[in-house]
């Protein structure tokens, strides 16, 4: 089996902390905040500032462009809301890192166009999610209102231009391929409000999901030597160049782990090559296409897009895109 997992992650994904100020139906914040020990919990200044240097200390080690980079100061937070958003941006424009987020845009205020104004040289992207196709929907589905959204917007092409040009907005619905007489609509006017991009969004919910039945708590796929995990399907391979670290350090598979099923070591205990080596591992079970007994007990095992038929040559495919990392 060829070496899957490059030397060090070359993207990021931490909570800084558990905050966020909408509720997404599709989103585990969405129940996780109920948890008064969940919400509001955040990392030290100190940790922000070894998570980053960390990461970028195994860019560095390894000779990986920092270009190919990216940093995702959020999981299920909204990154707008993280109290150390201007020290991630300071220490990514230190390190010579890319950042990427993804908001519902409501927190996108004059103070935080200002700073990310600043800091706009850092950022590779900024994503709009949006959940429904009319006022009634996004309140329902998405607990905010549209109305704020839409001036956030205004604003943001009026008077910062320079940061409406790097949105890509993601129309979504709870119908998974809906029709142009569905999403025309507010598609045509998300594109008056901004100087980037919107796009129509399908088929683009996964294991995470509750209202569909995929809520992976108490599913089981019965696992035999005939029938088990040998790949995944998430995008480009996200699960062999990401790291994924909960508020309090625990190293996680990936982003649909919400609540630490897997536990790769802390990295403030162990540090990022650490954790990695312990992913690293993971990795080589998921994709292994021999039957082995570790499989029984994958998270992967209630994943929809884990993959039961999968071949020694998609996993060569896989290997050859991360190469060019290294």
């Amino acid at each position: 089996m060829h070496t899957l997992t490059i030397p060090t992650p070359i993207e990021l994904a931490f909570e800084p902390i558990n905050l966020c100020n909408a509720r997404c139906f599709c989103c585990p914040y969405t129940y996780l905040e109920k948890d008064k020990e969940y919400r509001g919990k955040r990392m030290s200044e100190e940790q922000v500032r070894t998570i980053i240097g960390q990461f970028a200390d195994g860019i560095k080690e390894h000779g990986i462009n920092p270009d190919h980079t990216v940093v995702k100061p959020w999981r299920y937070s909204d990154p707008l809301v993280n109290p150390h958003m201007e020290l991630v941006f300071e220490l990514c424009e230190k390190h010579g890192l890319k950042i990427n987020f993804t908001t519902n845009a409501v927190s996108f205020g004059e103070a935080k166009c200002k700073l990310i104004q600043k800091y706009i040289h850092t950022i590779n992207k900024i994503n709009i999610s949006i959940i429904g196709f009319n006022k009634q929907e996004i309140r329902e589905w998405m607990d905010i209102d549209w109305d704020v959204t839409r001036a956030r917007l205004k604003m943001i092409r009026d008077k910062y231009p320079a940061i409406s040009k790097m949105m890509i907005i993601g129309v979504k619905h709870k119908i998974q391929r809906p029709t142009k007489e569905h999403y025309t609509p507010i598609v045509n006017e998300l594109q008056t409000l901004t100087l980037g991009k919107v796009k129509k969004k399908a088929d683009w919910l996964e294991s995470r999901v509750e209202w569909n039945g995929l809520r992976t708590d108490d599913v089981e796929f019965p696992i035999s030597e005939n029938q088990f995990v040998k790949g995944c399907a998430m995008v480009n391979g996200k699960i062999l160049r990401t790291l994924e670290v909960l508020v309090d350090g625990q190293a996680v598979l990936c982003c649909d782990d919400a609540t630490g099923k897997t536990n790769f070591g802390n990295v403030f205990d162990i540090g990022i090559k650490g954790v990695w080596k312990n992913v690293s591992e993971y990795h080589k079970q998921i994709f292994n296409i021999v039957y082995t007994e570790s499989k029984k007990n994958m998270m992967c095992n209630t994943c929809s897009r884990a993959r039961f038929e999968w071949s020694e040559e998609r996993t060569k495919m896989i290997y050859d895109e991360h190469k060019k990392y290294v």
